[in-house]
């Protein structure tokens, strides 16, 4: 994953949707952010928006205590590199140690561990 920023979609503008902090919403005791990227094939991830891979994402998840709450397919384009997911937790601290990979390098390297740079 790379190229990794912030994407707002336009649900966080509805009622009742509480921004908290940068980047962060909150929503019935929902925390959730969500972030754009683009994969990389040269590490193994799919080329396509429409087919995200298992990993890093999954490793992802599991690192942050995180869970995808949202794919955004109406804003994926045919043939288009930028991802859009939301990531949803209950606790906020979960959602801030996520945002610590924007704009950052997230891949799997050889062995199939998570690294982040």
């Amino acid at each position: 994953m790379k190229n990794i920023t912030d994407y707002y979609p336009s649900k966080y503008c509805a009622d009742g949707v509480n921004c908290v902090a940068a980047g962060i919403y909150e929503y019935e005791g929902l925390y959730f952010t969500s972030i754009s990227f683009e994969q990389e094939p040269e590490y193994g991830e799919h080329e396509d928006a429409s087919d995200i891979s298992q990993h890093p994402l999954e490793d992802i998840l599991n690192k942050f205590g995180v869970y995808v709450q949202d794919y955004f397919e109406y804003d994926i384009y045919y043939g288009s590199k930028q991802c859009h997911l939301e990531f949803a937790s209950t606790d906020i601290e979960n959602i801030k140690a996520l945002r610590t990979i924007l704009g950052r390098h997230v891949y799997c390297d050889p062995e199939g561990k998570l690294v982040i740079e």
